[in-house]
């Protein structure tokens, strides 16, 4: 199989020749494994861990980010951001905006929303032709209708705004759905509808459970996610609903909302044991993920992922249906050696 068949496969949960692997991690780590590898660019380093799915960009063409005092700048959304510093790699603090202190709706409709139109998106042809050319599996996401709502207008903020304002939440929530619908259908049209699948990045779940109740999800978040979703399918594409955390309640709702695939699968959260879930609701949903990022990867030895790696492909992979994995991007405080281990090819034989 070439690696787009391979993931489609898996989509459509029938067996592939192999389990088809996915690859993401933080700067730092593209730098060492690449470093490690001798490879020139981002591309040989997919090419050397053996991983089946591209992604595409689009160009930024927006403004530049304004920047304040002490490091704090601004992208395209009005989100606040301070970069700094870990023991392991860099991360963006989010700081205090305006939408912060909105009242109202009137207060929110004086924010400058972005468009579309901050970005180029006739650079996604040429990625999407290469991509194809390889025959590879691609990929195109970034829409956020709850998590980058919540730091826009802080999380708090957000979840008063569901109970007390709830006016001023779905008027949140409509806007970057607006953006969203928009940017895929350009995207689309941009690539004649060549990409094979669309992820979401919203966060739902803390480690022991939701953020919000079932019935909250259905009333603020589902309408939104469903014209997503709706876009998506309309352009042909697999729809992959990310959400970290403990989320197995909404996950019959994520099926009903017509989701394809589920992402990322933070097994070390409550109610997220893979055989649990593939025993439930492998029959409707494709899975991508998996792979530990909190205890196994970068805790682990290369044994401990190996074990982790034949655990998923011989439960979630059963039968077809699993995309390999790791449960967040891959963080600067994993080993070269458990990277290699998690994408040995042999291990991604389903027996």
């Amino acid at each position: 199989m070439t690696s787009r068949e391979r993931v489609l496969t898996a989509i459509a949960r029938r067996l592939p020749d192999r389990t088809p692997a996915d690859y993401k991690a933080e700067p730092e780590v593209n730098q060492y494994m690449m470093k490690h590898f001798k490879a020139n660019n981002y591309d040989e380093l997919l090419q050397r861990l053996q991983v089946d799915i591209r992604r595409l960009e689009p160009r930024y063409i927006g403004a530049p980010f304004k920047t304040y005092e002490e490091g704090v700048f601004e992208d395209y959304w009005g989100i606040r951001s301070k970069h700094l510093k870990a023991d392991h790699g860099s991360y963006d603090m989010h700081v205090h905006t305006p939408v912060w202190d909105a009242q109202s709706v009137e207060d929110l409709k004086k924010h400058k929303w972005p468009t579309p139109d901050i970005f180029d998106y006739s650079v996604m042809r040429e990625q999407c032709d290469r991509y194809r050319d390889g025959g590879y599996a691609i990929m195109y996401e970034g829409a956020d209708l709850f998590t980058r709502p919540c730091i826009l207008r802080n999380m708090e903020n957000v979840m008063l705004d569901m109970i007390e304002r709830p006016e001023m939440a779905h008027y949140l929530f409509d806007q970057f759905a607006k953006f969203y619908c928009e940017d895929i259908t350009r995207a689309l049209e941009a690539t004649n509808g060549g990409f094979d699948i669309y992820c979401e990045w919203s966060d739902y779940g803390t480690q022991r459970a939701l953020l919000m109740s079932v019935p909250m999800f259905r009333e603020f978040i589902a309408p939104y996610l469903k014209r997503l979703i709706d876009v998506v399918h309309q352009g042909g594409v697999n729809f992959m609903a990310h959400s970290c955390g403990a989320i197995r309640p909404v996950i019959p709702d994520l099926i009903a909302l017509g989701a394809d695939v589920l992402d990322p699968i933070q097994v070390a959260a409550e109610g997220m044991e893979p055989a649990a879930l593939k025993r439930d609701f492998g029959n409707q949903l494709a899975f991508h993920g998996a792979i530990c990022t909190q205890r196994t990867l970068p805790f682990g030895t290369p044994q401990e992922v190996t074990d982790a790696v034949l655990h998923r492909v011989a439960t979630l992979g059963a039968g077809g249906g699993y995309i390999l994995a790791a449960s967040h991007d891959i963080s600067a405080d994993t080993p070269v050696a458990n990277i290699v281990a998690m994408y040995e090819p042999e291990l991604r034989t389903i027996r």
